[in-house]
């Protein structure tokens, strides 16, 4: 839209690639290169399922620094000559990318989407889901090491302050920090807000997993079962489908809606009053977060992360500890 030409550089199955170093396809009129790095699996491959432990320990040391994305990678460089490189998931060409890409120049930017450069699961989470407070002793390892490539990066572009504040303390203080707050395509939210409703409507629309708030979500349900007034609309897929859509067979109170997107999407934001985002874990930016405050919902949500900069005073929303249930029951009262 400013006039830049983008192209994207990615990765792929090697029984994807056409001439044993790249392919190219084409994404809504932006040219998309695709290499195909040397290791155990492809990191997004569906088909092949879930990993064993094993298999993916060994997929993460390969990924330290991996040598076979070098020379595709370079050869794409060479058709693209950019005059800025911008990283996002490294996953897959692994820090190796970085000095590729200084090697073309010093306009090499890195945006931090979640926690991977300190994180191996980047999400700063055990693998039974609690929250870390602080890094592992594995994970500080983990973060040191991919410290030791931060002067290939200019500069850490971060949608939040909160992300950026705790890579700089977690050691990358050598590149600039830039925040860049996320955005919504406003132009695809065209639909009016309607008038505050009776009942309440309240809309939680999440990945739904436990780190995301569901057993906060339950409890609050739970409080305000007795609640007329008060009305629950659940959206987004994980493993805790299951019981959304039990819960709201058996509650009046409750509507199922399943995963939604698009249309669908806008025309559940615009239907409800209140939206929570009662994450758990470290959120960085949720862009469902975004897209309910455009649409003008007030927010209730918890004080971690990213969420109290996009929760920005009485007006947008209310803000409350993560696991407590009663501050939120009390802000939907």
């Amino acid at each position: 839209r400013l006039g830049h030409h983008v192209e994207v550089i990615s990765t792929c199955r090697r029984d994807q690639l056409s001439n044993g170093r790249y392919r190219t396809d084409e994404w809504e009129g932006i040219r998309v290169w695709r290499i195909a790095p040397l290791n155990l699996y492809w990191r997004f491959d569906k088909e092949d399922g879930r990993q064993n432990r094993l298999v993916r320990a060994g997929w993460h040391t390969v990924d330290l620094w991996n040598p076979s994305i070098l020379g595709p990678l370079r050869t794409v460089l060479d058709h693209v000559q950019p005059d800025v490189i911008n990283t996002h998931n490294i996953d897959g060409l692994s820090p190796a990318v970085w000095r590729v890409a200084r090697s073309r120049g010093d306009a090499v930017a890195h945006t931090l989407h979640d926690y991977h450069l300190v994180c191996p699961r980047a999400t700063m989470q055990r693998r039974d889901g609690t929250v870390c407070e602080e890094l592992c002793r594995y994970c500080r390892l983990y973060a040191r090491y991919h410290q030791l490539f931060q002067r290939s990066v200019r500069v850490l572009v971060a949608p939040t302050a909160a992300i950026a504040g705790f890579h700089r303390e977690a050691g990358w203080t050598e590149p600039a920090v830039e925040i860049i707050r996320n955005g919504v395509d406003v132009d695809a939210i065209r639909l009016p807000k309607s008038p505050p409703s009776d009942p309440l409507r309240v809309l939680f629309m999440s990945r739904l997993e436990r780190e995301k708030g569901c057993e906060m979500l339950f409890s609050v349900m739970s409080t305000l079962r007795e609640c007329t007034d008060v009305e629950f609309h659940v959206a987004g897929r994980g493993s805790y489908e299951g019981r959304c859509s039990d819960l709201a067979h058996r509650s009046g109170s409750v509507i199922w809606h399943g995963f939604v997107t698009g249309a669908q999407k806008l025309e559940l934001l615009s239907m409800t009053d209140v939206f929570l985002q009662i994450s758990q874990c470290r959120e960085n930016a949720p862009l469902s977060l975004l897209e309910a405050k455009r649409c003008g919902l007030y927010a209730v949500g918890t004080r971690v992360g990213g969420i109290p900069e996009d929760i920005d005073g009485p007006e947008a929303g209310q803000l409350v500890p993560p696991g407590d249930t009663e501050q939120p029951s009390k802000a939907l009262r």
